[in-house]
């Protein structure tokens, strides 16, 4: 897990592939939701069976300094369709990251979790999904195989905590206990955080028995301690859910999202800022463009940056 190396002309011919032959980009999701069975790559239950428990971001011989990005998409509703979105969109990210013939990358050794949730409260098992940390066309593969589950609840809230909880407690990085340097957790989010992170959810989604709930502020701290954390919040959100979400993780954590589709891009660009790799928006905009990103992409990633205040440029 963690090896080889993304390629944008792999990933290009296996749509090509899928698209000539009829078959959908999430093909497993369509043939398995109904019969409620998790791919077996993103099923959390399996991270007992890991050693140490946990899933690893380690360095290898391809990858000597690992940096882990734990990216974690909401698959209720009309938000599945991120997911989506940013399948399509994962060559401008691993561009970006990874680099081009033309441009340094913003992270050096990338390695790539994705994760979905859900509402355990309507779906019980089927809440969490999360793969493994990788660097090659398996990022592919795993949001590919995501259960685009498309549910959630009337109940104000939706199980974000379980990725908090992956992310805090589920896995062990070698940046951080080699080079004391956090990796990155993004999630995308739209309602309310539950209070508490439930300790049967937690036995039920991961086989952990825990002596009693995690509040949610606790989750954050510990989450804090090995990530840097952001919260991609949609334009048109619930504003009171908003405002839960900066008070529990700092303005400076959730970043307003203006184009939905621009997740990737987002998370690129936010990751060069933090790495200080980024130093003008027009850097920024001829990165993006040498990653390829289309101008109406960095246009909107752009207008997106502008509205964060914890995004600030250099004057020209």
């Amino acid at each position: 897990m963690g090896g080889g190396y993304f390629d944008t002309n792999t990933y290009t011919r296996s749509s090509v592939t899928r698209r000539s032959a009829g078959v959908s980009d999430f093909q497993y999701s369509e043939e398995n939701l109904r019969r409620r069975i998790i791919a077996p790559e993103l099923d959390p239950a399996r991270i007992r069976t890991k050693p140490f428990g946990k899933l690893e971001s380690r360095d290898n011989a391809d990858h000597p300094e690992s940096n882990p990005v734990f990216v974690m998409f909401d698959v209720t509703g009309s938000n599945k369709t991120r997911a989506i979105e940013a399948q399509k969109k994962l060559p401008d990210l691993m561009n970006i990251l990874t680099g081009t013939d033309t441009r340094p990358g913003y992270l050096r050794d990338p390695q790539i979790l994705i994760a979905a949730n859900d509402d355990f409260h309507v779906e019980g098992k089927m809440a969490f999904q999360v793969s493994d940390y990788e660097s090659d066309n398996r990022i592919d593969e795993m949001i590919r195989k995501i259960l685009l589950v498309g549910n959630g609840g009337g109940n104000n809230g939706e199980s974000y905590d379980l990725g908090m909880y992956c992310a805090a407690r589920k896995t062990i990085l070698d940046s951080m206990e080699k080079r004391n340097k956090k990796g990155y957790f993004f999630m995308y989010a739209d309602e309310p955080l539950f209070p508490v992170c439930s300790r049967r959810h937690i036995q039920e989604i991961f086989g952990d028995n825990l002596e009693a709930h995690i509040p949610i502020a606790d989750l954050i701290t510990e989450l804090k301690q090995l990530y840097n954390v952001y919260v991609m919040w949609p334009v048109g959100g619930y504003d009171e859910a908003y405002q839960q979400f900066v008070a529990l993780f700092g303005e400076n954590s959730v970043l307003t999202l203006q184009h939905p589709n621009m997740i990737c891009q987002l998370i690129g660009s936010v990751i060069g800022f933090n790495e200080g790799r980024v130093r003008s928006a027009t850097q920024l905009q001829d990165d993006l463009a040498a990653a390829g990103v289309s101008q109406e992409d960095i246009a909107s990633v752009t207008s997106t940056l502008a509205l964060n205040r914890s995004i600030t440029f250099e004057a020209a």
